[in-house]
Parts: C-alpha cells; sequence; structure tokens
C-alpha cells in the first residue's frame, strides 16, 4: 500500500493498481489508468479542518474499509490489486501514516516500509 498525496499522485498511476481517495472526490483526470478506483468519505464527527479527515476519525472507520477491500479481492469482487494506493490531501499524510500505523489488523495485512526516507505500505 502507498500512501500519495493527490498532487502527486497522477504521476503514480499504475493499472493492476486500486486507487482510494480519502476524503477526496477524484476528478475524470484523476482516475484515469488506474486498475479501479474507490473514494472514502469519512463520516465527519467534529473536525476542524475539512469535512472529517482520514487522519481524524475514531472508531477505526477507516480500518474497517482497509479490511473490507482486502475481502473484496479475495471474493474478486474487485479488480486483484497488487498495490494499493492510498490518496489523501498533504495535509493529511502525516496523522493518516499514524492511524495506519496504530490500526494492528490494516499493519499486519498490508505492512509498513520505509523507502526514500519516506514511509510507504505494501501488501
Amino acid at each position: 500500500m502507498r500512501l500519495l498525496s493527490v498532487e502527486t499522485a497522477e504521476g503514480q498511476v499504475q493499472a493492476g493498481s486500486l486507487a482510494v481517495f480519502l476524503g477526496v472526490q477524484p476528478s475524470p483526470a484523476q482516475q484515469a489508468g488506474w486498475g479501479d478506483v474507490r473514494t472514502w468519505i469519512p463520516q465527519a464527527a467534529g473536525a476542524n479542518h475539512g469535512s472529517g479527515c482520514a487522519c481524524c476519525q475514531e472508531g477505526g472507520e477507516l480500518g474497517r474499509f482497509l479490511i473490507s477491500l482486502m475481502q473484496a479481492r479475495a471474493r474478486g469482487e474487485c479488480v486483484f490489486f497488487q498495490t494499493l494506493s492510498l490518496i489523501c490531501l498533504p495535509q493529511d499524510k502525516a496523522g493518516l501514516m499514524q492511524a495506519l500505523q496504530s490500526d494492528p489488523l490494516v499493519f499486519s495485512l498490508y505492512g509498513l516500509e520505509a523507502v526514500s526516507s519516506r514511509f510507504s505500505c505494501y501488501c
């Protein structure tokens, strides 16, 4: 799994990848070229920046969503992705990385690996 900002995602398109836009509605240009595209909009609950960013979610809502993607992949309900690309706003990346690292099930399914002094997640 890779964590990308909206600005850098277009240059990272992979045909066999599943792109998940977190809290962002992607344009048709941003959706082009991916194996499949999904959008996750968090349930806003008191966030003071945006409509409820992924880093502010409590209760594991994002974790449950990511687990459901792995289950859908196993059942053949979505593209059999080799790479899951999470695409978010630049200001949400640090908090999102922390949220992913603190979820033991998501961490065990997707893992985290340091790449080029930045953290990326690989499944």
